[in-house]
């Protein structure tokens, strides 16, 4: 009460407690009294060597003392530290198929989850370390000089450079897309604006220049085709829908496709696949399958 912080809401608070019964006022006068006694201990009492105690400097440590106490002391916050990163929990984040999720991690950084994707997230004090299961998600990485962002997929191991980057794990097939600044996989730096495919049959990564815009459409709700062939479509819309597509001739699915289309609008790509190519879909009977035929 005698803090000059003490506020008007701190005052109006004490003053509640103080008149809800006498034996606050009893306990708050005695403490008050015992508060004013012990101020006057100082004038009251000379206490022998305390002025000589007040003024004597410390002796200074030995080099060899000095250097003890310093090594414990690193020893201990070494123990602690490595309590803490052994103690680390992982958590791990999934999305169902179709559904997407944002989210923000303990060190600030951002990540855009998309259908069908499990991850496990570990952040501890000496390293943070992303292990992709299944799925895609965008990363958007607050850089830190001493702790490094790793993601893990199958055989890669990315290393976040300060950037923006995109990675896809579907069956075998890992595809790392860098948005913006810079990556290193597995040793070699991947720059922005490239992609590098990988396969576990595949003995060699070569970068490649990536269609960033369609890269990042998912993150808006879009899917971008480019003369994309009919069955890769077909398998792209199964990983957002409880569906399966079938063509009756193989050469409907090496028709190509060009657009964009609204990731949750089905039935309109349906819909603008017949007004735009020689083809119907029929939906069979287990209500889950697509027959795509040539139109009669």
């Amino acid at each position: 009460m005698q803090s000059e912080n003490c506020t008007h809401e701190d005052r109006r608070k004490f003053n509640r407690w103080l008149g809800q019964n006498e034996a606050h006022q009893a306990a708050y006068a005695h403490a008050e009294r015992l508060w004013t006694e012990t101020g006057q201990l100082k004038a009251a009492f000379d206490i022998p060597g305390l002025s000589e105690a007040r003024q004597r400097r410390p002796k200074r440590l030995t080099p060899h003392l000095s250097g003890w106490i310093a090594g414990f002391l690193l020893g201990c916050a070494m123990t602690g530290i490595g309590w803490l990163e052994y103690n680390t929990e992982t958590v791990t984040y999934a999305t169902r198929l179709g559904k997407k999720r944002d989210i923000v991690l303990a060190d600030g950084s951002a990540v855009a989850m998309n259908t069908a994707t499990r991850m496990h997230v570990r952040i501890s004090p000496l390293q943070r370390k992303i292990t992709l299961d299944t799925g895609e998600a965008a990363f958007d990485v607050r850089h830190e000089t001493f702790r490094s962002f790793t993601v893990h997929a199958d055989k890669l191991r990315i290393r976040d450079i300060g950037t923006r980057f995109n990675v896809r794990r579907q069956q075998d097939a890992i595809t790392v897309t860098v948005l913006q600044g810079a990556v290193e996989i597995n040793g070699m730096r991947l720059d922005e604006g490239y992609q590098l495919h990988a396969t576990a049959h595949a003995s060699t990564m070569l970068p490649q220049p990536a269609d960033i815009a369609r890269i990042e459409a998912w993150q808006h709700g879009r899917l971008i085709f480019r003369r994309a062939p009919l069955r890769d479509v077909a398998a792209e819309l199964e990983r957002y829908h409880p569906i399966h597509f079938m063509f009756a001739d193989p050469a409907i699915a090496r028709e190509t496709v060009s657009g964009t289309f609204d990731v949750d609008d089905l039935a309109l790509f349906l819909n603008s696949l017949e007004k735009t190519m020689p083809v119907r879909i029929k939906r069979l009977q287990d209500s889950q399958s697509l027959l795509i035929d040539w139109a009669h």
